[in-house]
């Protein structure tokens, strides 16, 4: 008994029952089966986006159906939605509800009248109304009926149907909690659309790079084979010499080396003090501001270098202007007293 308890519980849940004799001995347990990672979209070739929106369609479009059949106690509640010229099964719950796939009559009947008016209809007894087919409701079981149109403008894309097999089953209250469902219903489809024209969009992209990619490619490689063709002739080509180098050479082969006959050159002393002094100088510096007598044969390139004699006056004006200034000013204060 507990044995079969078991199993209907495992099986309802889905999941894979381990009896215990297998534990036991005999035959071996096999091991768990580790689950497949979630697939993101565009990961399979960018199918998964629209088949993940797809899935969630049918999810969503199953769980309104639920809801509606257990809201209003309808023994029997189906979603329909147009697929070219035909209305096809897309969400069934209970009993009364068609199956899955199943080829909905929108030219006649009460969902034909539904679909032609954008109007919900209600029909509370299946034996009273003649909109509805009596021998098709008796041989379901059906005795009152609610449709309501999935408008999406600018067409009906869908019916909304509700099913019981009591008479006057629904009410103005089991419209209104319909009529939210419904728009649920349009918010899941706008979703799934809007899934489908993202991948549209994608696949539009990447078709355009790849084309872009592939004539930029083309345009390129003639430029490439001649740039590769060009640096081949000029590689083979000696390089010429421009005018301004072959001057610049034949300058240098004719103008003489000047041949130095020391590390540092020849170096002097100065004929006032003997200091040593640089090739060319007579005087260093100190005898040349001091103003001491420059020998007549300095040489012409020194000549601009050598300060002028100057008077003593002139040298020592600064000398002379302080003192005349420190007189005055003794001058003045002595006569204000």
């Amino acid at each position: 008994m507990e044995s079969s308890t078991l199993d209907r519980d495992s099986s309802q849940a889905g999941l894979k029952t381990v009896r215990p004799e297998s534990l036991r001995g005999g035959s071996p347990v096999a091991p768990p089966r580790t689950p497949e990672r979630l697939r993101f979209p565009a990961e399979d070739g960018g199918k998964s986006l629209s088949e993940m929106a797809q899935r969630d369609l049918n999810a969503a479009l199953q769980l309104l159906a639920e809801r509606a059949q257990y809201i209003t106690g309808a023994s029997g509640a189906a979603i329909a939605l147009r697929e070219d010229e035909e209305m096809i099964c897309r969400a069934s719950a209970g009993p009364s509800a068609p199956a899955l796939g199943a080829h909905l009559q929108v030219n006649s009947g009460l969902s034909g009248e539904s679909v032609r008016t954008r109007q919900i209809l209600r029909c509370d007894n299946a034996e009273l109304d003649s909109r509805v087919n009596r021998e098709s409701c008796r041989a379901l079981g059906i005795a009152s009926v609610v449709v309501l149109p999935l408008i999406r403008e600018p067409e009906v894309n869908g019916v909304f149907e509700l099913f019981s097999g009591r008479a006057y089953a629904f009410g103005e209250r089991d419209i209104i909690a319909l009529e939210r469902l419904a728009e649920m219903i349009q918010t899941a489809l706008e979703h799934a659309e809007a899934a489908r024209r993202a991948e549209k969009i994608g696949e539009q992209a990447v078709e355009k790079k790849q084309t872009a990619n592939g004539a930029e490619a083309g345009a390129n490689s003639p430029i490439e084979e001649k740039a590769a063709s060009a640096e081949l002739s000029n590689e083979d080509k000696p390089e010429p010499k421009s005018g301004a180098a072959e001057a610049s050479i034949s300058q240098e082969t004719e103008e003489p080396q000047v041949v130095l006959t020391g590390e540092r050159g020849n170096i002097g002393t100065c004929e006032a003090c003997g200091f040593p002094v640089s090739e060319g100088r007579k005087l260093c510096l100190d005898c040349e501001s001091s103003g001491a007598p420059q020998d007549a044969t300095t040489a012409p390139f020194l000549s601009q270098f050598t300060a002028p004699e100057e008077s003593w006056l002139r040298s020592h004006q600064y000398l002379i202007g302080t003192l005349l200034v420190t007189a005055l000013t003794i001058v003045v204060l002595v006569w204000m007293r």
